[in-house]
This record gives C-alpha cells, sequence and structure tokens, in this order.
C-alpha cells in the first residue's frame, strides 16, 4: 500500500523529533497541534501514531494501570524491533536495551530454549533509579506495593524505612 506525506503526518513527526525525551499521549499531541494553529483532528492523529508505531517510527507502550496508550520518538526506526525496552511505570521513560545484552538475551533464550524473541512491542516495567530515589526520599517504596511493605512481605534489597531496618 502507498503511504502519503501529509501535513499532518509531518507536524506529528516533527512533534515528536522536538520531544524526544518524552512520552506522550494522543490527546497531548492533539492539543499541541491546537494550540499551534494545525487544525488536525484527533482521529487522524490517531491513524498517524498507529502507523509511525507499526513503521517503527515510533515507540508504542501502555499505561499498566489504565491501559492508556503513550508514544516516544525512536531515532533508531526498525532496530528499535530488534531489542527490549524499559519503561518506568511512574515516569514513563523509557529505555533501549543494548545490543551487546540482547544479543547474550537472544542466544540464550534460542539455545537454551528453543525460542524465538520477537521484541516489537516487548516493554519491560519497573521503576527508573531517578523515580525510586525520589520516592525513597519520601518515605515511599516505588518496587513494591505499599501493602507488601507493611506487611514485611517485600523482597526488594533496598528498604530505608524505620520499620524495615
Amino acid at each position: 500500500m502507498k503511504e502519503y506525506k501529509t501535513k499532518a503526518r509531518d507536524c506529528i513527526l516533527d512533534y515528536f523529533k522536538n520531544h524526544c525525551d518524552e512520552r506522550v499521549t494522543a490527546a497531548e499531541v492533539y492539543q499541541f497541534l491546537k494550540d499551534n494553529g494545525n487544525n488536525v483532528n484527533l482521529a487522524t492523529i490517531y491513524r498517524n501514531l498507529d502507523k509511525m508505531s507499526e513503521k517503527g517510527e515510533l515507540l508504542k507502550s501502555k499505561n499498566v494501570s489504565d491501559g492508556c496508550a503513550f508514544y516516544s520518538y525512536t531515532e533508531k526506526g526498525d532496530s528499535c524491533c530488534k531489542h527490549l525496552h524499559l519503561q518506568c511505570k511512574i515516569c514513563g521513560h523509557v529505555i533501549h536495551l543494548e545490543e551487546d545484552l540482547m544479543n547474550i538475551l537472544y542466544s540464550y533464550v534460542s539455545d537454551k530454549m528453543g525460542f524465538s524473541l520477537d521484541c516489537k512491542e516487548s516493554v519491560l516495567m519497573g521503576v527508573c533509579s531517578n523515580c525510586r530515589l525520589e520516592a525513597e526520599k519520601e518515605g515511599v517504596y516505588a518496587c513494591h506495593n505499599e501493602q507488601e511493605h507493611k506487611a514485611g512481605i517485600c523482597t526488594c534489597d533496598h528498604h530505608v524505612h524505620a520499620s524495615h531496618s
């Protein structure tokens, strides 16, 4: 199927190139374009975001808690489909795993388990070091839920709270 270059697609791509370290929703893209005089309807934005995700220009991920879709720009294009991503469930930051680590993982999974990985939409959820440190400063645990900590059944190795000393 032939792909057409449209003004809407160009505006969306420019937005992501200028916000490459962020993950955003379709509504945020829509609001930005609208605020900057680009009259693009939300359905067009969703359609373009899906096409750009399929091509590997954007990484699409979903919030675990509410299923809300987020998009982030990747300069890596199709190579982004060849590695796993880590996503912080607090701030949404996405980290691309290094090629050397992925080669080890691919070999292990293939040789030991006879399994072939498809990393196109693979995101491992967790908490980034910045959010974890911020949470610990505030006396909140970002690694597990608070009930596990209060019950003393948390298995994390970075207890700083007085009740876990």
